[in-house]
């Protein structure tokens, strides 16, 4: 079922799980494991391969995650086991190694153009992590209460709110959450798990619609990408169906009002769906 949009275009990967999706100008970057090159680039026009990257020192894990900055056109790669950010200049191909002494999981870029990192901490509360674009040093960190366990991904909206979403199998809560400097909930979208409008099984990453600050969500194990209004309010499915197997990505291009969603799939490889709104 699809509601305002249409989906034009089923990149097949053929590798594994996609782990990233972004753009840089004219270009899509996809980053799958496991592959053969961290990173494919494909023409953002008709989505045709154009060449492969790599990252020296980099180490894939499934707990990684991409992110672009158009403004300093680079790109970003966390790396959970080396616990630092990857910095990979596409003009200079200058690469750069941030360390992060939590274990940086996923990424997303600032309306200021920081990093805004969100890491799995080990013996005390997760946290979001915001990094200065040009030096990498900590600006600051928001330390989770106790009941956002399990965080994902983390997005900084227009109006400066911070949103992240949480949640990992039957013994914790399934949501999105604007939360506040102190890391306590101010508002959110979902509980329990589950697969009712108002509940989410996994959401794993979001995207933000610069124009409307409209908030798409990967629901992983609902695979279906559920569309929430600044405020989380429920505005509608942008898609639910087969053609998502299992939702873990989702980017979305502005100037072509595209979503991609990257997906994954054990019986079918990793896939990237282009829905058009």
């Amino acid at each position: 079922m699809r509601a305002g949009a249409a989906v034009i275009k089923n990149i097949s990967t053929e590798q594994g799980r996609v782990l990233g999706v972004t753009s840089v100008d004219d270009e899509l970057f996809v980053f799958v494991k496991p592959a053969d090159h961290h990173v494919a680039v494909y023409s953002i026009r008709d989505y045709r391969l154009l060449r492969h990257l790599d990252v020296p020192g980099y180490r894939p894990d499934y707990n990684n995650d991409m992110a672009s900055c158009v403004r300093r056109k680079c790109l970003y790669m966390s790396d959970y086991s080396g616990s630092c950010v990857h910095k990979y200049g596409l003009t200079s191909t200058a690469t750069c190694t941030w360390p992060v002494a939590d274990k940086p999981r996923s990424l997303s870029v600032t309306p200021s153009c920081n990093l805004l990192v969100t890491c799995q901490c080990q013996g005390e509360p997760s946290k979001l992590v915001e990094l200065c674009a040009d030096s990498g040093q900590r600006v600051r960190e928001i330390a989770f209460q106790s009941d956002v366990m399990y965080p994902w991904h983390g997005v900084q909206l227009a109006t400066g709110r911070v949103v992240v979403c949480h949640g990992f199998g039957s013994n914790t809560l399934h949501r999105v959450c604007v939360v506040g400097d102190d890391g306590k909930v101010t508002c959110s979208y979902g509980d329990q798990r589950g697969s009712d409008v108002g509940q989410l099984y996994g959401p794993r990453h979001m995207a933000v619609d610069k124009d409307s600050q409209f908030i798409f969500v990967a629901d992983y194990n609902n695979r279906r990408v559920p569309l929430l209004s600044p405020s989380l309010q429920f505005v509608r499915y942008v898609y639910v169906g087969e053609g998502l197997p299992q939702p873990s990505q989702v980017y979305f291009h502005q100037s072509t009002r595209r979503l991609f969603v990257g997906q994954w799939s054990r019986r079918d490889g990793g896939d990237v769906t282009v829905i058009q709104l």
